[in-house]
């Protein structure tokens, strides 16, 4: 387990109108994602995790959905960005590149009226199956 507390900030969108799921998730896994490498390093992104909810994903949940009522949230993916400090994830949607070349492509990809953003800290009950009883961070 790492022990250095971070702060983790969530991007939660929906596909472009007009993408099917497939060209979604292949143009952010294998365009979008390599693009913006040099330019999460540069601006303090300790960690980028894309999160791809795919129809075969969320088929998995069809059972427990049925039973409990529920609903899987309905966003296309999820992109995860971990940071020391979070004037750092701040800076880098500021930063000239972004605004340049990653923003322009997000809008290739995603539904920009829709994005939902959180942010905060993970606090681990159990990691590689052991349970996890010293904490890095108190509340």
């Amino acid at each position: 387990m790492s022990t250095e507390p971070l702060i983790r900030v969530t991007v939660c969108v929906h596909r472009k109108p007009g993408t099917t799921e497939d060209e979604f998730s292949k143009y952010w896994a294998y365009k979008h994602g390599p693009l913006a490498i040099d330019w999460l390093k540069r601006n303090g992104i300790v960690k980028y995790v894309q999160y791809h909810t795919t129809p075969q994903y969320k088929a998995l949940g069809q059972k427990m959905f049925d039973a409990t009522g529920r609903f899987p949230l309905s966003y296309d993916g999820m992109g995860d960005f971990w940071v020391r400090k979070y004037e750092d994830f701040e800076a880098a949607f500021l930063d000239p590149y972004y605004q340049r070349v990653i923003q322009p492509d997000e809008k290739n990809l995603i539904d920009m009226d829709s994005i939902a953003v959180t942010m905060g800290v993970e606090y681990v009950v159990i990691e590689g199956g052991e349970i996890v009883k010293e904490h890095v961070r108190e509340f």
